[in-house]
């Protein structure tokens, strides 16, 4: 085995038990409690519109979750363009368009469009997040044959896996992991992910002819 292969292996089963950490710790911090912890993993301006506590800590899972969008959003329209430009042009649109829909989540999430502007303006949050997944789901399957080539897809898989549980969470509700920690989890999975791929993609792209 390469050592590179065996670093990203290594860097796979990693990621891949911290995002169970996480999503284990996070759902036994907000049931310790609730109304303190709680607002770890809510927006802050929910926090003091329901005149909970505004602790220091308040919406800090939440950021942190934008900074892991921004972070994937930039490994892949950066690789994905260097990519297109070089004449890799599948493989470039498959980080494009993967670090697109991060930058559209991670928006979503700074702004809290789902749940307020276009909430006020008659737009439901199921549509906002249908959209937005649809729009994941389209790549997903645009894409299926390359994404699960390789270590990383394996952290693509549980990212997926998360995030469903995430949604099923705040739908139905009375699972075992909250929504947010499992949410978190699947950010943490999808970034490691973004860059290892991007790395890997640009690594191995052709180098330039010095003249």
């Amino acid at each position: 085995m390469r050592p590179s292969s065996r670093a990203q292996r290594v860097a796979v089963v990693a990621t891949a038990v911290l995002s169970a950490l996480v999503a284990v710790g996070l759902t036994l911090l907000v049931a310790r409690n609730p109304l303190y912890f709680g607002t770890a993993v809510r927006d802050v301006l929910a926090v003091a519109t329901a005149g909970d506590p505004l602790v220091f800590y308040a919406g800090w899972v939440t950021q942190v979750g934008v900074f892991g969008w921004i972070c994937a959003a930039t490994a892949g329209v950066l690789a994905g363009s260097v990519l297109r430009s070089g004449g890799r042009r599948r493989e470039g649109n498959l980080l494009l368009l993967g670090g697109l829909v991060s930058a559209a989540m991670g928006a979503d999430d700074l702004m809290m469009f789902h749940d307020s502007a276009l909430l006020r303006l008659g737009v439901p949050e199921q549509v906002t997040m249908g959209v937005l997944g649809l729009a994941a789901l389209a790549w997903g399957l645009r894409y299926a044959r390359d994404l699960l080539r390789g270590a990383p897809a394996v952290l693509l898989v549980l990212a997926a896996l998360w995030f469903g549980h995430s949604l099923v969470a705040d739908e139905v509700g009375g699972l075992v992991l909250h929504e947010e920690a499992t949410k978190a989890a699947a950010i943490c999975c999808w970034t490691a992910w973004a860059w290892m791929r991007s790395w890997a993609a640009l690594t191995a792209a052709p180098q330039p002819q010095q003249g």
